[in-house]
């Protein structure tokens, strides 16, 4: 009888100490969710919005600076991205350290519309970011959507045309249905006097046409 008590006792204490234990990591799991979720917002920037425009709002580097910095000051690092241009402002508000091509952070896929692209659900309960990518076809026309996912290839639309070289990349704050984009990177004096650095802001995605000579435009998405 003594035998049973002292086993029963045991199992007692081993199973108090596991849930215990579980308990704990459950709790810590939660309060570095919530930390995270605490640092996210401290290093996110303000969503733009255009919202009450009529058409595209163009408006200088210095004025978007102003627009992005209401919560906090850029980093160097960040100021750095902007002064590199369309694909600089993309990866600054993309928040994953990218300072290249946006396109080439983890998980970005991309689809024909930015509907299909609002749609993608993303895992652990990230975020949805959005962006626009455009140049021109790589196979002279749009492709054809996978059928399940809806999605294309980030490479369908080519920086690269030969005798050309051009291209764009938009931010889409979705809480505020606004694209956002510059016209071209930081040259500096005395270029900058000639044909300045302006961004614009507009609830519809940058123009296709002939005279920019970008045709094709597909909407990325990227989880972070």
């Amino acid at each position: 009888m003594v035998r049973k008590l002292i086993v029963v006792s045991v199992t007692a204490v081993f199973l108090s100490v596991g849930f215990y234990g579980l308990t704990q990591r459950k709790k810590s799991t939660i309060i570095e969710t919530l930390a995270n979720q605490e640092r996210s917002k401290i290093d996110s920037l303000p969503a733009l919005d255009a919202r009450g425009v009529d058409a595209m709002h163009e408006i200088t580097k210095r004025e978007l600076v102003k627009l992005m910095t209401k919560l906090r000051p850029l980093s160097r690092d960040e100021s750095a991205n902007l002064d590199r241009g369309c694909p600089g402002l993309v990866c600054l508000s993309q928040r994953l350290g990218v300072t290249r091509w946006p396109a080439s952070a983890r998980g970005t896929v991309a689809y024909l519309t930015v509907g299909d692209a609002l749609k993608r659900h993303c895992p652990n309960s990230q975020e949805n970011f959005i962006f626009v990518k455009q140049g021109w076809w790589s196979g002279g026309s749009p492709p054809k959507p996978d059928p399940t996912s809806g999605q294309v290839s980030v490479n369908s639309v080519t920086r690269i045309k030969p005798g050309w070289y051009t291209f764009n990349y938009a931010v889409y704050f979705s809480s505020t249905a606004t694209y956002a984009w510059i016209n071209h990177r930081e040259y500096g004096f005395p270029v900058n006097l000639v044909s300045p650095e302006k961004a614009y802001l507009s609830v519809s995605p940058p123009p296709l046409n002939d005279e920019n000579r970008r045709r094709a435009r597909i909407y990325c998405s990227t989880y972070r």
